[in-house]
């Protein structure tokens, strides 16, 4: 009953407030980086699944790991990661993302090591040679929508959850049977299928931790695969 209010209190007057603060370039601080959040890139200070993902990451031993990020966005985690890592490769399909992704790295290369980051843009993995990394992390889609404009990349997932199929296809060349991948999903999204499409593709998915926000639960799966593909 109260996660139903607070979700018409944020369709009906949030959204409106928000999708209007958002319509311009925002500046966010989050020890050490200072990050331009341009209009359409989740903002990390409102969109919390961000920063439940980094919190956990930032538990997790990454000393001379690999990681990749699949759908970097605004950059905070992979530029986090960075600090911690031995090499990030920090994905991301959206043209505006990868704008503010440059700008961030570029405003930010006194924190950033050297050599540590790559940002490339790539609809999922099709611009990276395969190889295996340690992590692969990713906050993905996982509205069952079809995608009609840029903006909407960041939530809908397909009608088909052609994202998640398109993805577990091909995650598996990026991986031994030591590798993870990190991924956070939410009460909101059809997690039973998103497992389904994983087990398909020889992925098994283990729930690590819940926590539960004003209008919905974020969970954080660990998937590991369960043979060795390359």
């Amino acid at each position: 009953m109260i996660q139903k209010f607070f979700k018409k209190v944020a369709s009906y007057i949030i959204k409106p407030i928000l999708a209007k603060y958002l319509n311009k370039p925002r500046n966010y601080y989050y020890k050490p980086f200072n990050l331009t959040i341009l209009p359409g890139v989740f903002h990390p200070a409102f969109f919390y699944s961000t920063k439940f993902l980094l919190q956990y990451l930032q538990k997790i031993n990454l000393q001379n790991s690999s990681v990749i990020e699949v759908g970097a966005g605004n950059g905070l985690i992979s530029f986090s990661l960075a600090l911690k890592a031995k090499k990030v490769v920090a994905l991301e399909i959206s043209k505006i993302a990868i704008k503010g992704l440059n700008i961030n790295a570029q405003n930010n290369q006194k924190v950033l090591p050297k050599n540590v980051l790559q940002i490339i843009e790539s609809n999922l993995f099709q611009k990276l040679e395969p190889a295996v990394y340690d992590y692969i992390v990713v906050n993905p889609p996982y509205f069952p929508k079809k995608v009609t404009n840029e903006h909407e990349l960041a939530w809908n997932c397909g009608v088909d959850f052609e994202y998640f199929k398109a993805f577990f296809n091909q995650v598996v060349h990026f991986m031994d049977t030591n590798s993870k991948i990190m991924m956070v999903l939410s009460s909101e999204c059809n997690v039973n299928k998103i497992s389904e499409i994983a087990g398909q593709n020889k992925l098994k998915m283990e729930l690590k931790v819940t926590k539960k926000f004003l209008i919905e639960d974020n969970y954080i799966f660990q998937i590991t695969c369960d043979r060795a593909i390359n």
